[in-house]
């Protein structure tokens, strides 16, 4: 049985952004830099590993592929892309959607302590956060690929 070491880094991750939760004072503290990086190569490091043990691709998709469900759960039940009430609107659905999303990708709030207008919606940030279990395993997987060519 092979090991998924994509799925199981980017879950050992996933403490790492409770500093960023619990301690949100909107700044750039070094120590949550350090955990953003520290996570950051983590994830590409797990991307790296499925390459350099001859997965396939698709291993380090797994974790996206959760994340486009809740999404779309998010979308259905919210009933499209507005904001998520925390005390009532829609029901539960969108806001267990929202912090299920929110859980699995603490590790990228780092990413929305930066003022950006992209950050202003609740859907923006899941679409980032997202993006973001898309982006960077793939970049360690293509890095383990020609790692490996050599």
């Amino acid at each position: 049985m092979k090991i998924n070491y994509s799925i199981l880094l980017y879950l050992l991750c996933i403490p790492l952004g409770y500093d960023f939760s619990l301690l949100a004072d909107d700044n750039f503290s070094t120590l949550r830099t350090l955990c953003f990086m520290i996570a950051l190569l983590m994830t590409l490091y797990g991307g790296f590993l499925n390459a350099k043990h001859q997965m396939k691709y698709r291993s380090v998709l797994w974790i996206f592929f959760v994340n486009l469900l809740l999404i779309l759960g998010y979308i259905i039940s919210n009933g499209g892309t507005g904001n998520t009430s925390l005390f009532g609107g829609h029901g539960d659905w969108p806001l267990g959607f929202f912090l299920m999303e929110y859980w699995l990708n603490m590790h990228w709030t780092y990413l929305s302590f930066i003022n950006l207008p992209l950050f202003s919606s609740d859907f923006t940030f899941l679409l980032i956060l997202m993006c973001s279990s898309f982006l960077f395993p793939s970049i360690g997987f293509l890095i383990g690929k020609f790692w490996c060519k050599r």
